[in-house]
């Protein structure tokens, strides 16, 4: 089997690059190279990764079949399904995507009206949220490598609720940054470390917290 060219159709389909792969399923983007260029066949941690980010096996390794996992749906962003409301997987719970970003780099305008693009399928978890909670579609790269440029991030919208990843609205545009406070003051962090942290008074009209990042999505089931 012509593991190398499933490999670099796999890189197609997603849109991604090796490295953005390898950071995906875990391993070094030396090891995807080797893979890619056909010089190494895949490991067992290769092709579980490639399992859990919803890539089927079978098609992998005897080229019969479908590549995602999930037949049914179109590929959206980076490949991952969308959905109409005409069809929706039975049982599934699902959150608009709605058709903005949010930055993590310099800053995304937010429109007034959350319009919905499409519907994504998230963990059934997220349900207690019921209509506060929506996925996002993320730009930039000061939350790399928690987060990617294209990644689906998916949030609630009931403010502060301790230390985490949030959606935030800062002079009208939207961001995603780590979010964390110190006495009188929030203090707004980048995983990406070349991004220096800021500062913003608890009390400034500036900022306001939209809500918590519960998942990024990789792979809708």
């Amino acid at each position: 089997m012509d593991f190398a060219n499933n490999i670099n159709r796999i890189l197609e389909i997603l849109s991604i690059n090796q490295s953005a792969l390898a950071t995906k399923l875990g391993v070094s983007k030396g090891i995807v190279s080797e893979f890619a260029s056909g010089a190494r066949e895949p490991s067992k941690d290769f092709l579980f990764g490639l399992s859990r980010i919803g890539i089927s096996l079978d098609w992998f390794l005897t080229g019969e079949g479908e590549m995602l996992l999930n037949k049914e749906p179109k590929p959206g962003l980076k490949g991952l399904p969308i959905y109409s409301e005409s069809k929706l997987p039975e049982g599934s719970f699902v959150v608009p995507l709605l058709d903005q970003r949010l930055s993590a780099g310099g800053g995304a305008h937010l429109p007034e009206g959350d319009k919905a693009a499409a519907l994504v399928r998230v963990p059934a978890y997220l349900s207690r949220y019921g209509d506060n909670i929506a996925a996002l579609t993320v730009d930039g790269d000061s939350m790399f490598p928690t987060l990617s440029r294209g990644d689906m991030v998916v949030c609630d919208s009931c403010g502060w609720s301790g230390e985490g990843i949030y959606a935030l609205r800062m002079s009208g545009e939207g961001f995603v940054k780590r979010v964390t406070k110190a006495p009188g003051k929030i203090v707004i962090l980048s995983d990406n470390p070349k991004y220096p942290p800021r500062e913003e008074p608890e009390e400034s009209q500036d900022i306001q917290i939209i809500g918590r990042v519960h998942c990024a999505i990789t792979k809708v089931e």
